[in-house]
């Protein structure tokens, strides 16, 4: 049997982190793919990252730890250069076929020279399209003018440089895909498929019965997520609607910001707040609607994870939301930027229990046909089998 070796190089993988990080899913979802991957007997992985209480159950599955320092800005050097030195160790004993990149960064130039020395392909996984990503990061508070300017020069560096040099590109969403079209790379070269989720772990969680809803937020507290204009618009229909109620579920740096503004309105028994909670069960059975307001996403994974439970769904009109919400068919969008918009749908919602059950099954069946996690992995390994291991 021809093993395909895999090695993915991720800053980290620890849940628990991901939210003071600011990472994102990213980190979730190199742990469900590691699970998946193990029901995959061709495919031998070498994850290196950070943090990880990942334990495999499988000996084709190996994780290399790297953290040293406190800091976090030392630590990521610290990370990026002990991890250049991990791979050649890693590639001499055990040949690896692809490395495996997510969320490329301007520390991730180290495998690139792996690649040239070694000849070892690399697939970069592209969770946002770079427009996105200067919105981004031009959001942020902190040192934002600094950041800006990086940001700005490291990207077109990228894309006139570092992007031609890169073998094969994971586009997420259709967003991605059309900026790399834009930017002329080879549409040969580039895997389209979304993040995935685990419908197994969440389609057996039950609603609790209640008489009025239960709206939700879930997510990292941060201004790409737009909660001031989702509690402006809640405001507003909590003057309609007194005994329904809307749950924080996460932390960050906003989290001040809204507590000041339930605070300051009297809001404390309609918005509550709940912080991190690790188990979903106890959040998706308490909420009867996901709220996402972001400005940007890449595959919102709150936003699979509610399709897997039946929970109700709207959303922005933006990129990566596009492709999971069909108005009236997997749920409702709204424009993030215009005041009143959500607030509609929120009535809609209220309005059209026929509407519900239908957009609830259609939701949980997309997940099904296309985003559960098992379904992710054959596609990516099906992808790298025709390019590596007919090779060999």
């Amino acid at each position: 049997m021809v093993l395909i070796h895999i090695c993915i190089v991720i800053d980290r993988t620890h849940p628990s982190d991901m939210l003071n990080l600011n990472v994102g899913g990213i980190a979730n979802q190199v742990l469900l793919l590691l699970a998946s991957y193990e029901k995959i007997n061709d495919i031998k992985i070498s994850l290196i990252t950070r943090f990880s209480k990942y334990k495999p159950n499988s000996d084709r599955i190996k994780i290399y730890q790297i953290h040293r320092f406190k800091n976090f800005y030392l630590d990521e050097i610290y990370f990026n250069l002990k991890s250049f030195n991990t791979i050649f160790k890693i590639h001499k004993n055990e040949p690896i076929d692809v490395l495996n990149i997510h969320h490329f960064t301007i520390f991730h130039i180290l495998p690139l020279i792996i690649r040239f020395l070694y000849k070892i392909p690399i697939l970069v996984k592209m969770p946002t399209d770079f427009s996105n990503y200067i919105r981004n990061i031009s959001m942020q508070k902190t040192h934002r003018i600094f950041l800006e300017l990086y940001s700005y020069s490291w990207l077109k560096f990228f894309k006139k440089f570092i992007l031609k040099k890169i073998d094969y590109v994971r586009a997420i969403n259709a967003d991605v895909l059309d900026a790399l079209i834009k930017l002329n790379y080879p549409e040969n070269r580039i895997l389209i498929l979304p993040n995935g989720i685990s419908l197994e772990r969440y389609k057996l969680i039950k609603k609790t019965e209640r008489s009025h809803s239960n709206y939700g937020f879930v997510g990292r507290l941060t201004e790409i997520k737009n909660l001031g204009f989702i509690l402006k618009e809640f405001k507003k229909y909590f003057e309609l609607y007194p005994f329904d109620r809307f749950y924080i579920y996460g932390e960050g740096p906003e989290l001040k910001s809204i507590l000041n503004f339930i605070n300051k309105y009297d809001l404390n028994k309609n918005i509550i707040y709940k912080g991190f909670q690790k188990e979903k069960s106890i959040i998706y059975s308490n909420i009867d609607v996901l709220i996402n307001a972001s400005f940007t996403e890449g595959i919102s994974n709150s936003i699979l994870e509610a399709f897997s439970t039946k929970t109700f769904v709207i959303a922005s009109n933006v990129s990566g939301n596009r492709d999971l919400i069909k108005s009236k068919i997997t749920g409702l969008l709204f424009n993030p930027y215009k005041s009143g918009s959500l607030l509609k749908q929120l009535v809609i919602y209220k309005d059209n229990k026929i509407l519900i059950q239908t957009v609830l099954d259609n939701a949980q069946n997309e997940v099904l046909n296309n985003y559960d996690i098992d379904l992710i992995t054959q596609k990516i390994y099906q992808f790298l089998k025709s390019e590596f291991i007919l090779q060999k």
